[in-house]
């Protein structure tokens, strides 16, 4: 018994010893960071950011790879069967794990299956119409919605995420009737969106802000508690009278749960000093976004806060396990 229970300890202490070994020869070879996004949209070009920077510190290439699909469940569950080593990382927000596991009826991974390095930002959506619309307000939008009932449609990158939600809150609250159309990704909403074949989009304001300067689509509100820096002029959509639409979504990365501790930690430094950057930082604000780091425990506490917001938000609508 004590032979055993000596031998136990010896292949214990080798693993262990051989786990740090490997934990400081990390990384020996390029990173690769999913994004469950197109290319072009504000998950994916702050992602793309991050990466560069990240390279700096780590000394290896970190490649970004788009998965987009099912509401993001698809980069998610990639990531979630992938090798815990530390070379694949999720740029994961709140349609994964605060969302879909209340939508969905069926999630193809668990929150357990991963484990939390930091934040990189908050991601305050907001409702744009086609220049085609005859509207410039979101009073107009409501009143042109309500004389056209079953006519205005909007377009969101995906079924069931928080872009999703927030038009389907803005739908409930505002008592208008818009169908829905669920496309791959920002870009191909735009495609639609800039020639009026869908009259508006519920997203994230980076791949917008440009055409709305140009006059070519409206920014009508904003999901933020207050105005957005990059966009002084528009209003959030409780000074018009919906506060329930104040919801915001989040970009930060996380890693399949069982990743040395080493390496976990050298992660946290590296995303940390990636998105605290002050070039970083200037351009997530330029691109109304608002920055923030986190430690992994408090990036933990967000999941947690916002499980249990969208919960609600989705149980008051009538839509849990619809998907």
């Amino acid at each position: 018994m004590i032979k055993q229970l000596a031998r136990a300890l010896l292949v214990g202490a080798a693993l262990a010893v051989a786990s740090l070994a490997g934990a400081q020869d990390w990384p020996d070879r390029p990173l690769k960071l999913v994004v469950p996004y197109t290319a072009g949209g504000q998950f994916d070009v702050v992602a793309r950011m991050v990466a560069e920077r990240m390279q700096r510190t780590l000394g290896q290439p970190v490649v970004v790879e788009n998965k987009p699909g099912g509401a993001t469940l698809l980069g998610a569950d990639y990531v979630a069967k992938s090798k815990p080593d530390g070379y694949t990382l999720f740029y994961a927000g709140a349609n994964a794990f605060a969302i879909a596991p209340h939508l969905f009826a069926k999630v193809p991974f668990q929150r357990g299956d991963f484990e939390t390095i930091s934040l990189v930002s908050e991601l305050p959506m907001g409702l744009v119409v086609s220049g085609q619309l005859p509207v410039r307000t979101l009073e107009e939008f409501v009143a042109y919605a309500k004389a056209n009932p079953g006519k205005v449609n909007f377009g969101t990158s995906g079924s069931g995420g928080a872009q999703h939600l927030l038009c389907e809150l803005v739908k409930d609250r505002a008592g208008i009737d818009m169908v829905h159309v669920g496309y791959k990704g920002t870009s191909q909403v735009l495609q639609d969106l800039l020639p009026g074949r869908v009259s508006a989009a519920c997203d994230g304001l980076l791949a917008y802000a440009p055409h709305a300067k140009a006059g070519a689509v409206r920014i009508l509100a904003v999901s933020s508690a207050k105005r957005l820096p990059a966009l002084p002029d528009v209003p959030t959509f409780a000074e018009k009278g919906l506060p329930d639409a104040t919801v915001a979504s989040w970009g930060g990365i996380m890693v399949p749960a069982g990743v040395p501790a080493p390496v976990r930690a050298r992660l946290v430094e590296a995303v940390t000093a990636a998105a605290s950057a002050p070039e970083v930082q200037q351009r997530i604000a330029s691109d109304a976004a608002v920055p923030r780091t986190t430690t992994p425990e408090e990036f933990d506490a967000v999941i947690r806060a916002d499980h249990e917001k969208w919960g609600d938000v989705i149980r008051k609508l009538g839509l849990a396990g619809s998907k």
